[in-house]
């Protein structure tokens, strides 16, 4: 029997946390889209846009019920203040 993990092994190096960001507005969120409910992420994405200000970059994961890629995350990581990831609907 095979079991798969939804999460990642722990980082092998420690990576300092960063600072929360004080208000949303112009700050750069990530937002990994698990690609299995389409309209519900739009509009989130929408909402951080309008609402809130924020400049969001969306990621979208190639099976949204597997882990995501390594190098989604890390792309989703560059130059963002946040990221919104693992969306349970």
């Amino acid at each position: 029997m095979e079991i798969l993990s939804p999460v990642w092994p722990a980082a092998t190096s420690d990576r300092p946390s960063k600072s929360r960001p004080r208000t949303l507005q112009g700050a750069t969120i990530a937002l990994v889209d698990d690609n299995l409910d389409i309209p519900f992420t739009t509009h989130l994405e929408a909402l951080l846009a309008e609402r809130f200000g924020a400049k969001v970059r969306r990621f979208v994961k190639p099976s949204g019920t597997a882990p995501s890629p390594p190098h989604l995350i890390e792309a989703a990581r560059e130059g963002a203040a946040g990221a919104v990831v693992g969306i349970g609907l």
